[in-house]
């Protein structure tokens, strides 16, 4: 799988999905930064310590991370319809948001071990070396496929429970 970042213009950026075994997907941005997005961050973090269940494990699973939609609108709405009947778990989720913290606060710091340090700084110079419509791809450093958490379990109906 190969992420891509795209510099959109002043302050927005998108993030692009490319996928070998299921459809590409893209997604707007949030938290944006000059040096490094917050996306860009979650994709080091979860790629680093080995995040397969928050976003992008989930999208080299075959998910869409209930954020990405597909490039074909139509795929999209079918996308959509399916999250909605299996509820998308993401159980390294609020793992990966603190990762991404952790990281951004040690970067800006110059605290974090410095194989980690320098692989931010790389990242940080190519990306706000970027023009507008500029990007920067990273391959996910696991296979696309890996087995996704199993799904919550669910409770049995009201009707059939004992009482």
């Amino acid at each position: 799988m190969k992420v891509t970042f795209v510099k959109k213009g002043e302050r927005r950026y998108a993030v692009e999905v490319h996928r070998d075994r299921y459809p590409d997907l893209w997604c707007g941005s949030i938290g944006y930064d000059a040096w490094l997005p917050h996306d860009l961050l979650h994709f080091v973090a979860e790629a680093e310590f080995g995040l397969d269940g928050a976003v992008f494990g989930d999208l080299a699973a075959g998910g869409n991370a209930r954020i990405f939609q597909s490039f074909d609108p139509q795929l999209t709405a079918k996308m959509w319809r399916k999250q909605r009947m299996s509820r998308t778990r993401l159980p390294d989720g609020r793992r990966s948001e603190e990762l991404v913290r952790e990281l951004e606060q040690g970067w800006r710091a110059k605290t974090l071990p410095p194989e980690l340090q320098q692989k931010l700084d790389d990242l940080a110079e190519r990306w706000h070396a970027l023009q507008v419509g500029g990007s920067l791809t990273l391959e996910w450093p696991r296979p696309e496929g890996r087995r996704r958490h199993p799904p919550r379990e669910r409770r049995r109906p009201t009707a059939t429970r004992q009482r």
